[in-house]
């Protein structure tokens, strides 16, 4: 055999330009989980991500106001602390 061309460390010559791109897609592939699983872990327990909550706590406000439970007036400084 020749053992001029380009060989991989395995005994098998390489592919070139597309065992180059295969590597590049393998370490994109591994990129893209890396941040997948980065944002599912800093998503919060409840599957929302932190900027939703305060969307859930206004949420439970209007539940509140709407059950009698607080009045007007302080259904409208929750929504305005919640919303600001």
């Amino acid at each position: 055999m020749d053992h001029r061309g380009r060989w991989d460390g395995f005994g098998y010559p390489g592919l070139g330009i597309v065992d180059d791109l295969l590597w590049a897609l393998l370490l994109l592939g591994l990129l893209a989980l890396v941040v997948v699983l980065t944002l599912r872990l800093l998503r919060s327990p409840n599957g929302k991500s932190p900027s939703q909550v305060p969307d859930r706590a206004l949420e439970i406000a209007r539940e509140r106001y709407a059950k009698g439970e607080i009045s007007q007036a302080e259904y409208e400084t929750l929504k305005k602390n919640l919303s600001g």
